[in-house]
């Protein structure tokens, strides 16, 4: 029996993923393209930080703190606990009137993390970094031009693009623009991506599981030429050739039951109405015979 205990220890550990802290050096392909301000700061409200850069831009030293308010002067974070995650941000989004949508870098690729339900009139982008360092410590910045963040990845063309926010599709006006927001915002819950050149192809190769249909019709049509006259003279090209049916033959296979396969033809003026007729009988038999409920087979023991 237990007399007695010689050490208790309890281990508590809270899994809040995605936590965002700190600050993070952005990477330097993209740091190159000058779309993404990095406020400097060491505390854990650089997702704070990140929405007041975007509400209240700076014109030079974008980067420090003291270019902007301060974020408790002018963010309502009441109930918000900082490191921010992705679960915060609907909350933080109805007490300030904003919407938020968040992207991340998968292979070098800037996709969507998380996108907001209702966009509202201030929206803000941001970027999530993760520390190549630690797995579990990441840092947000404000994406001050998303068509400049992601239009390398998406076309070599260098003419300015307006990009949707939500499948990041790009257009050449603002009307086209607006007119795909109007849709995508019902629809669309993340970024689509399009075949590459290199693999644009879609092809089939397991063919071992492919399903038999029950029924399938296998026709054939001949037909001769017969010459024909141009309506004017002085036409400068005609249809002197026209194709007429003269027979016409179809063969329907079963794939489970040889009885109900046949062979059928016909050859004359009215072959083609023939076929459409046979056509229609033979859909309403195959309905019958596959609405007819028959018994299983009786299974192994």
């Amino acid at each position: 029996a237990l007399s007695r205990i010689l050490n208790f220890t309890v281990n508590v550990n809270k899994l809040n993923p995605m936590r965002a802290a700190c600050h993070i050096e952005v990477p330097r392909e993209i740091a190159a393209k000058r779309a993404v301000i990095n406020v400097h700061t060491m505390d854990n409200a650089c997702f704070a930080w990140s929405v007041v850069a975007a509400l209240y831009p700076a014109e030079k030293y974008t980067e420090r703190e003291s270019s902007y308010p301060h974020y408790t002067t002018v963010l309502n974070l009441t109930g918000i606990e900082f490191p921010v995650t992705l679960r915060d941000i609907p909350k933080f989004e109805r007490l300030n009137t904003v919407s938020i949508n968040v992207y991340g870098i998968e292979n070098k690729q800037v996709l969507p993390l998380r996108l907001t339900s209702d966009k509202k009139e201030k929206h803000v982008n941001v970027l999530y970094l993760q520390d190549p360092r630690n797995d579990g410590v990441g840092h947000f910045a404000w994406i001050k031009n998303l068509s400049r963040l992601v239009s390398s990845q998406l076309s070599r063309k260098k003419n300015k693009k307006l990009f949707c926010d939500r499948c990041l599709h790009y257009f050449g006006s603002s009307q086209k623009l607006q007119t795909h927001e109007v849709d995508c915002q019902k629809l669309n819950d993340c970024a689509i991506r399009l075949p590459s050149e290199n693999d644009r192809w879609l092809e089939f190769g397991n063919h071992c599981n492919r399903e038999r249909v029950p029924f399938v019709v296998y026709a054939d049509l001949e037909c001769v030429l017969r010459k024909t006259e141009p309506n004017k003279e002085d036409a400068s090209s005609y249809e002197y050739q026209q194709h007429e049916v003269f027979s016409i033959g179809y063969y329907v296979r079963c794939s489970y039951d040889d009885t109900l396969s046949a062979y059928q033809f016909r050859r004359d003026k009215n072959c083609i109405a023939w076929f459409a007729r046979q056509l229609n009988d033979l859909a309403h038999r195959v309905k019958d015979i596959i609405s007819a409920n028959v018994p299983m087979e009786a299974l192994s023991k």
